[in-house]
């Protein structure tokens, strides 16, 4: 277990953006969305990310909720990138 931890990718907090979506399965068929609602220094400084998450497991009622956490640990919870917000329609100029 701890070789598992040396050879660890370290986490990319540059590509933590508003809009994106992140996953995190646990065992027992839990599985954590988060969607980045915001991303910025609090009052010290020190940079975070809110973030609604969703909780879901198999046969068992999911439950939303909005929380914060300092951007290095999001990145390591939530490594899993699955979608982010894109424009519906992008603009061009002529």
């Amino acid at each position: 277990m701890l070789a598992a931890h040396w050879f660890k990718q370290p986490a990319r907090t540059d590509e933590i953006k508003v809009g994106s979506i992140y996953k995190r399965a646990h065992e027992g068929n839990i599985v954590e969305t988060a969607k980045v609602i915001d991303v910025g220094p609090d009052a010290l400084g020190i940079p975070h990310v809110t973030y609604e998450v969703s909780v879901e497991r198999a046969r068992l009622a999911k439950y939303e909720e909005r929380r914060t956490l300092g951007l290095e640990s999001f990145a390591e919870r939530f490594r899993e990138s699955i979608a982010a917000d894109r424009p519906a329609v992008e603009k061009h100029d002529a």
